[in-house]
């Protein structure tokens, strides 16, 4: 039983990781200031892409899985990190009977 539980403090996020629960198709905007990048650790499931007004970032979630991206600000300082967790898009007839 020590292993399962070493195994799960292991596995979990950072403290101060941002979690955000996105819909595919859908973004949200990340907290960051110019000069910064993300960088997601699977981009098939989340992408980076830069706000409308290209002062931020937003993240674009693609397909349902869960993700980290980090953020990094001027001379590579840690400026946050987010667990972003993806779910499929609510299909309209879901659940109905025929």
């Amino acid at each position: 039983m020590g292993w399962t539980i070493l195994a799960v403090l292991l596995a979990a996020d950072p403290a101060g990781t941002v979690t955000l629960d996105l819909v595919v198709g859908r973004t949200a905007p990340i907290e960051t200031k110019p000069p910064a990048s993300v960088i997601c650790d699977d981009v098939s499931v989340v992408r980076p892409e830069f706000s409308e007004d290209g002062n931020g970032f937003v993240l674009r979630a693609l397909r349902p899985g869960s993700t980290l991206c980090g953020v990094w600000l001027a001379d590579q300082v840690p400026g946050g990190l987010y667990r972003v967790n993806v779910s499929a898009q609510a299909t309209p007839d879901a659940g109905a009977k025929h």
